[in-house]
């Protein structure tokens, strides 16, 4: 089920540790972590069908290396976290901010600095 952002908790973890990579990862070092820190047992097959399905959401992006394929974050989280949120509110909101804002308050109501803040941004 994918709730984080539109991920599944795999998923996630994936982007977590491309996100915060200094540099393109090779599919050993992503293998890596995923044996000695996540503690999976995963083939090959599996990670690949993780990647390719994070390339297809165009979240990552391969260069081809010399002697192996480089994996990196094709977004920053804090972009993805905006896509996904705007992708949402179109397609559950139809695309209506004021919608949205409403059910996520539901019975609350906005502070004035709240309210304040809004006012400004728009």
């Amino acid at each position: 089920m994918k709730k984080n952002y539109g991920l599944t908790r795999t998923e996630e973890q994936i982007m977590e540790l491309l996100w915060a990579a200094e540099k393109p990862m090779t599919f050993r070092e992503i293998m890596n972590v995923a044996k000695n820190e996540w503690k999976k047992e995963w083939k090959a097959q599996t990670l690949n069908t993780f990647l390719l399905g994070l390339q297809k959401m165009n979240l990552i992006r391969t260069e081809k290396g010399t002697s192996c394929n480089l994996y990196y974050a094709f977004f920053s989280k804090e972009q993805h976290i905006h896509n996904w949120t705007k992708k949402m509110v179109e397609e559950y909101y139809e695309n209506s901010l004021s919608r949205f804002v409403t059910v996520f308050l539901g019975e609350e109501e906005l502070s004035k600095e709240e309210a304040e803040a809004i006012r400004k941004l728009l």
